[in-house]
């Protein structure tokens, strides 16, 4: 792994866990720092990976920069969450869940970019009724709890089990278990605000919001760059 690949994952690392302590302590001045730099930081080592001498002969994609596009277009969107959630009014949240749907659309986007494993797709099967225990048992309650944005918070969540789907699809672990953990945080966030809230509940969702960012980074543009 080069240097600088390696001093960015530890950033990213050191950051994801300063948020947690912030959002843990209640600290909001660090939240405010670090929950958008990781994103940022993300994102530079996205780059990196995909850039780097060894980019190319990882062999995870014959055009990097095919699947580092739509990387990039889902980690600025993510950032725009971010941003809007650490003051989150009415309407603000409203506006993350649409600018989140466009981001999980960027994801799914990124994992079609991808080469997928060749073989028999038996994940998607498996991932499919994944989702439907998932959605029996939180899903269901978010969106009937959801009020008036019951359409906007279902169409969030139809969005994140397409990802999941063609994460299954291409047959990635990484891939599959970053989407997956997206749609783990996304559900236990609204099922926090919407149906019972749980002191535990913020730091959980970003522990599992930045490992399902880091993992999609990591499976969709490879774990190591060598040099």
């Amino acid at each position: 792994m080069e240097t600088h690949v390696m001093v960015l994952a530890v950033a990213v690392a050191f950051t994801a866990v300063l948020s947690w302590f912030a959002i843990a302590r209640g600290d909001h001045v660090v939240d405010v720092i670090t929950r958008p730099t990781f994103p940022v930081l993300l994102g530079g080592l996205a780059w990196s990976l995909a850039t780097g001498a060894g980019g190319a002969d990882a062999g995870i994609a014959s055009d990097p920069a095919a699947v580092l596009q739509p990387v990039l277009v889902a980690l600025a969107l993510q950032l725009v969450v971010d941003a809007l959630l650490l003051t989150a009014t009415e309407r603000r949240y409203l506006l993350a869940l649409w600018v989140s749907v466009l981001a999980h659309i960027a994801w799914a986007w990124a994992v079609v970019s991808s080469p997928g494993s060749a073989g028999f797709r038996w994940w998607v099967p498996v991932a499919l009724l994944g989702l439907g225990v998932l959605h029996g048992r939180w899903g269901r309650d978010v969106v009937r709890f959801s009020g008036r944005q019951r359409g906007l918070v279902l169409l969030q969540l139809l969005s994140l089990a397409v990802l999941v789907v063609v994460a299954a699809w291409q047959q990635d672990r990484e891939v599959l278990g970053g989407s997956g953990l997206l749609l783990a945080s996304y559900l236990l966030l609204g099922h926090d605000r919407f149906v019972r809230e749980r002191r535990w509940a913020p730091v959980l969702v970003l522990v599992l919001y930045h490992s399902a960012l880091a993992l999609l980074v990591v499976g969709l543009l490879g774990a190591t760059a060598s040099g």
